[in-house]
């Protein structure tokens, strides 16, 4: 009795060995062309796809052995079954000696632990403080310190007018001032005085850390017990992708800390002692959903209405809060259809003062005293946006972002009736800012492109140019010299332009993945990842 299988070769015997051989080189084919048209994509949340295709793959490989193979019919189906039997039976023994630990990187690839390996003490105490030893006060560092006590600079951009410091690094190289071991966060340094302020989870705490400057030690810490993200975010919903911890960099005004944790818990707390002024949280008391990767958002803080703004849920609702700076009272709310990862940032554009907001689905401008908004620009999208709003002339604004949403630069002009129009220019896709943000210098927007740093001409939005691979780091700007946190740790330095960049120095500052934005405090330099931070001092300019 003839077997269904063997159908096909009886019914087309001199097609049998063209058709066998045209069916392998097709499935042979589909995986190397899969990989060609998601990598030719540049877009690394696509990734996901390559596991998805291995498994077609396989599949494809098995029904083109059940109906080509030489063996009979049943021995075919054994072979695929027990090839299958036993991934399924790999996959299980794995799935019980390996524990997820988020992502390996910025492409979002996981990475694994076995389960019997310890975990890390998430208080930071699985390595000892590394310091340089110092005589007293130290002049020399007396000299070179200074104040950054905002998010990614005074402009909350990333840029700096000038050097701070000599970027040379080959013949001095930055002078190691301390190193320590931290817990789990994203967060980047604020820094005053020979205060340098951060945060970190401590345990099932998330905690406001101040460290001494120039040695590295504690002088004070504010916990809220009992809060953790992956407490509240189930590893299932994806939380667990992007680590533990709290993601927002602390800001320093006057002498208050304010900090805003991963659940929403925002602090306001004295700079010398760490004493808590006042508390709210921007989720919970205006009944919001903790966003899934955490509140990353910077507070921003607007002196002339004494006000500290902070994004809130990334569902409908209160999508920005202000409260006061003294009381932490609300001040305004404005209900919007959800906030991002995104910090707000205070712009003058076409000679009005007003906060930018990229949120979830669209980007606004609102008045810093009431809150209202002057013009929305929808800009749709599930994926997350992080990168901030970026002034590209006296009306107009760039936007950058990954995950296929494209950046826009849009123009903003205010009109007779008080309204305001807004049109968009140009959306592109050649420079796709993940966890960074972009800056723009005469005409042209650089920033990091899914790995690589990248240049767009601000007048067609196309590329200028892509070069230097630096995973899903973080960068600062001081005057045509671009100093860059990679990925995995190392620091380097060297001028950038609209022909490209070039790499002038080195730095082994850090030797693991790090998202964490690098800060620069006159001479001084701090980062820091999700386990460690160091400092430096940096040489002065000749």
């Amino acid at each position: 009795m003839t077997d269904s299988c063997d159908i096909v070769r009886l019914s087309f015997p001199h097609m049998k060995s063209p058709l066998k051989t045209g069916c392998l080189a097709l499935v042979c084919l589909f995986g190397p062309a899969t990989f060609w048209i998601i990598r030719r994509q540049e877009m690394t949340y696509l990734n996901w796809f390559l596991a998805l295709a291995v498994i077609v793959w396989a599949l494809l490989f098995g029904a083109w052995y059940l109906v080509f193979g030489r063996a009979k019919t049943s021995r075919r189906f054994l072979n695929v079954f027990a090839t299958l039997g036993g991934i399924v039976l790999i996959g299980f023994i794995l799935s019980k000696t390996l524990k997820y630990e988020g992502s390996a990187s910025g492409s979002s690839y996981p990475r694994f632990s076995w389960v019997w390996n310890a975990e890390k003490n998430d208080s930071g105490t699985t390595a000892e403080l590394v310091q340089t030893e110092l005589t007293g006060e130290d002049l020399r560092l007396l000299k070179a310190q200074g104040d950054s006590p905002e998010f990614l600079g005074p402009n909350r951009d990333g840029t700096f007018t000038q050097l701070t410091f000599n970027p040379d690094w080959n013949t001095e190289p930055p002078e190691l001032l301390w190193r320590r071991p931290v817990g789990k966060a994203w967060s980047g340094f604020a820094v005053k005085g020979r205060m340098a302020v951060t945060q970190e989870q401590a345990g099932d705490a998330e905690r406001v850390l101040c460290l001494d400057l120039f040695t590295g030690d504690a002088i004070w810490h504010h916990d809220n017990p009992e809060t953790r993200l992956l407490l509240v975010k189930e590893e299932n919903q994806g939380a667990a992708m992007g680590g533990d911890g709290p993601r927002s960099t602390p800001v320093i005004h006057r002498n208050h800390v304010y900090a805003l944790g991963a659940t929403g818990i925002l602090n306001c707390l004295d700079l010398t002692g760490g004493d808590e002024k006042w508390t709210r949280n921007v989720i919970t008391e205006f009944k919001g959903e903790v966003q899934k990767w955490g509140s990353a958002n910077a507070p921003l803080v607007i002196e002339s209405e004494s006000i500290l703004v902070v994004p809130g849920s990334d569902e409908p609702g209160a999508t920005l809060v202000a409260f006061d700076l003294e009381t932490g009272e609300t001040r305004w709310t404005y209900q919007g259809n959800g906030a991002s990862y995104s910090s707000p940032r205070l712009l003058t554009v076409a000679g009005v003062e007003m906060i930018i907001s990229v949120n979830r689905h669209d980007v606004t401008g609102n008045l810093p005293e009431s809150g209202e908004v002057l013009w929305t620009y929808p800009w749709p999208g599930s994926y997350p946006k992080v990168g901030q709003a970026v002034a590209a002339g006296e009306n107009r604004l760039l936007f950058t972002a990954s995950y296929g949403a494209g950046s826009p630069l849009i123009e903003v002009t205010p009109e007779q009736d008080g309204s305001w129009e807004v049109r968009e220019i140009w959306k592109s896709t050649r420079l796709k800012t993940k966890f960074s943000s972009a800056f723009v210098v005469d005409g042209f927007a650089y920033g990091i492109d899914e790995g690589r740093l990248a240049s767009i001409d601000l007048e067609t939005g196309d590329k200028a140019w892509k070069n230097q691979k630096v995973g899903f780091g973080q960068q600062l700007l001081f005057g045509d010299t671009l100093l860059i946190q990679t990925e995995r740790g190392p620091v380097i330095t060297g001028p950038v332009g609209p022909d490209g960049f070039t790499e002038l120095s080195r730095l082994e500052a850090l030797d693991s993945m790090t998202w964490n934005v690098p800060t620069v405090a006159g001479r001084i330099l701090l980062v820091r990842n999700d386990q460690e931070a160091a400092c430096y001092l940096l040489p002065a300019l000749k």
